[in-house]
């Protein structure tokens, strides 16, 4: 089908009603989970550490340590990281508060590394982009397209407003228990702006995003590698693109733009290097013209690249893989080039091209490699997403994007703090989730007989309820952990993840 701003998605709310104190619930729209947040940035940490504490574990010690290379370079980057970088105060709060929720749902004790997590282990790996030259691995190949004005005139949903493509590739640990733990997350701050950011279970900033002022970026290791200047403390870049997103106001000038993130990306030292494509509405482009890319080097400085650095590309696009072009001289790149021969064809781009782009350059997730783990799509004017998770079966460019628009997740919670959702055709919604015992399931077509089996596929015993439009379910006395409720017709069968926390 083709893409278009239509948004089909059936939204299901998982809400952790039973829970007042935390700021944050987890909802699907269709395939994309969604971690809802809001309050403070302790409140927005310690609803992130709650929900979502199982997945932050195993993204932890599956993904984190082995892209690390073991436990004993962890700690080595630990002590790196302790001696250099300075955590903003926003996310001192945000991690400390996650792991506030992390203890709340399950035990802070790694086997591995013989000790309690802390929130300094979440703030180290939320900066493997800072210190990934200390291991002296593969760059990673994420790709990016813009286009706008003249560029995107001719498609009946833009019509000329910008947008950009993204394919997230990353390393996957040989469990490929990333590949289960892409995740929406929605922010919407007390002191700051409504912003979303695509990533992963227990990581604090952002890799991809997107705010409610209409600025969008994302990240891109850059090739000149390195980190040779020490004078002041190094902030974690995606910490940094994330204040970007969730000031209102970053440079002072009066309104949020393209300046701002320009600004939160270039004001503090940084470690290492990175591409970040920016693009914004176009009433806030100001001198960019829509987009900019900031090349952000801890060697050499900063510098800021514009369509018109670009004059073998038509003007109104932009093309980001992993290589300098402005701050240092460009090197040869497969997929800069496929994709510029590609524009030089054909300038013109919708919608269903932006998608095929990232397609042409996308490569399948291959545990203990790498691979395409994400792809999504950005409207900054019209603050839409399409969005994509790979599968160890199928490649996130290969589906057809999740259409998610601002409207569908904001406001993320209700006054009262607690989510509501209709449920739709083949459906099903449980909550609260997590639960200490009591779970409400509801399902249309009507609830049906429920099984409940553990992570080994066994059925446990359970005592349900029935109502007319439901069923009260109690997992009273099992052991804490992750189960699946299984119900069906003999048609189909609906199935959710519960995490049974202790009382």
């Amino acid at each position: 089908m083709k893409l278009s701003s239509t948004l089909t998605g059936i939204c299901i709310v998982l809400a952790a009603a039973a829970y007042s104190d935390v700021c944050g619930t987890i909802e699907y729209i269709g395939d994309v989970r969604i971690l809802n947040l809001w309050g403070s940035w302790e409140d927005m940490g310690r609803a992130h550490g709650y929900l979502l504490g199982p997945d932050i574990s195993d993204v932890f010690h599956d993904y984190f340590l082995e892209m690390a290379g073991g436990v004993g370079n962890f700690e080595s980057a630990r002590v790196f990281f302790q001696a250099y970088f300075q955590v903003p105060q926003e996310f001192l709060d945000y991690t400390q508060g996650m792991i506030s929720g992390i203890a709340d749902t399950i035990s802070l004790y790694s086997v591995q590394l013989g000790r309690d997590l802390d929130y300094i282990d979440i703030c180290v790996c939320s900066s493997i982009p800072d210190i990934a030259a200390l291991k002296k691995g593969d760059l990673l190949l994420c790709s990016s397209v813009s286009a706008w004005n003249d560029a995107t005139a001719e498609d009946t949903c833009l019509g000329g407003a910008p947008a950009i493509s993204r394919n997230l590739d990353y390393y996957v640990d040989t469990k490929g228990t990333v590949l289960d733990n892409s995740i929406l997350l929605t922010f919407d701050p007390d002191d700051g702006q409504e912003w979303v950011s695509i990533g992963f279970p227990g990581f604090a900033g952002s890799l991809s995003g997107m705010n409610a002022s209409g600025v969008s970026a994302c990240l891109n290791m850059g090739n000149n590698q390195g980190t040779t200047q020490y004078a002041s403390p190094f902030v974690p870049i995606c910490m940094a693109l994330a204040l970007g997103f969730s000031n209102t106001d970053f440079d002072g000038s009066g309104q949020c733009d393209i300046e701002d993130m320009k600004e939160a990306l270039t004001c503090w030292n940084r470690g290492n290097s990175y591409d970040i494509h920016v693009v914004g509405d176009r009433a806030l482009a100001g001198q960019d013209s829509n987009a900019v890319v900031v090349e952000v080097s801890n060697k050499n400085g900063f510098a800021f690249r514009h369509s018109d650095d670009e004059p073998a590309i038509s003007p109104d696009r932009m093309i980001v893989t992993n290589h300098h072009r402005v701050l240092i001289p460009p090197v040869s790149c497969f997929r800069y080039s496929y994709l510029m021969d590609s524009l030089t064809a054909n300038p013109d781009v919708d919608l269903q091209r932006f998608w095929n782009f990232m397609g042409a350059v996308g490569w399948p997730a291959t545990p203990g490699q790498g691979g395409t783990l994400q792809t999504m799509l950005f409207m900054p004017e019209t603050l839409e997403m399409g969005i994509s998770f790979s599968t160890a079966a199928t490649p996130s460019y290969l589906q057809e994007p999740e259409m998610i628009s601002w409207e569908d997740i904001f406001p993320n919670h209700s006054p009262q703090g607690i989510e509501t959702g209709s449920v739709q055709a083949g459906d099903l919604v449980a909550y609260p989730n997590p639960t200490t015992g009591i779970l409400f399931v509801v399902t249309d077509p009507a609830v049906g007989e429920i099984g409940v089996y553990d992570l080994a596929g066994r059925s446990v015993p359970v005592s349900a309820e029935y109502e007319e439009d439901r069923a009260i379910m109690s997992l009273e006395g099992l052991p804490a952990g992750i189960y699946r409720i299984l119900t069906g017709d003999g048609g189909s069968i609906l199935s959710k993840s519960i995490i049974l926390v202790g009382q």
